[in-house]
């Protein structure tokens, strides 16, 4: 008998561990941030837009927000925000249409009109800014990303990288035609990273 409740405890105890600890991952999902409304009033707070499950990660399609006064919480879907920071991370929220009839078609367009309201990671800043999109994959729901380059004041973002096979770099070829220097760096694959083109455009391209 008494080694009937042992092996029964440990049994209640395993599955309180995996559901309670699920349950507990979903609270800590929250961390410090701030949203930053689509009228531009900024506030701070816990944001949370991602949550851990059984099976892998789920992306939110509406962030949940804390406020640091504690009113109830709020969802905010992409075409309500201007932006949001989450731990490290800054998202900049675009309405977005491929140019082309793939999910990862290597151009994109922002398109108030037509587009559909979506969160971008802002990865860095500057002439040229670094996006990635993000998605879930189907296999094994983990996060997967693609990087993304947009100029200053143009409506066109331009894929950086093909999966695996690293930058894309015809396209880019095409994409940097304001910088000779950067496209023969280019060519000569002396990049590996879209951080370092977006580095060398921001230090030696623009204005």
């Amino acid at each position: 008998m008494g080694m009937r409740l042992i092996k029964y405890s440990f049994l209640v105890g395993g599955l309180l561990l995996i559901f309670g600890g699920n349950s507990a991952s979903g609270q800590d999902g929250y961390q410090p941030g701030y949203v930053v409304l689509a009228n531009g009033d900024t506030l701070s707070g816990l944001v949370m837009d991602r949550k851990e499950t059984i099976i892998g990660t789920e992306l939110l399609s509406k962030i949940r927000f804390k406020p640091t006064d504690r009113k109830r919480r709020k969802k905010y879907r992409p075409h309500q925000l201007i932006s949001y920071q989450v731990g490290n991370a800054t998202y900049a929220s675009h309405p977005i249409r491929p140019k082309g009839i793939s999910l990862l078609d290597a151009y994109y367009e922002i398109d108030p009109a037509e587009g559909e309201w979506t969160f971008l990671r802002v990865v860095s800043r500057g002439n040229l800014t670094h996006y990635q999109m993000e998605w879930v994959d189907e296999d094994d729901s983990s996060v997967e990303s693609a990087d993304f380059f947009r100029k200053t004041n143009e409506q066109l973002l331009v894929r950086a990288t093909q999966g695996i096979f690293g930058l894309k770099r015809k396209n880019l070829i095409k994409y940097f035609q304001d910088c000779p220097s950067l496209q023969q760096k280019i060519k000569e694959k002396a990049f590996t990273y879209p951080s370092e083109v977006t580095d060398y455009y921001n230090q030696h391209c623009s204005e």
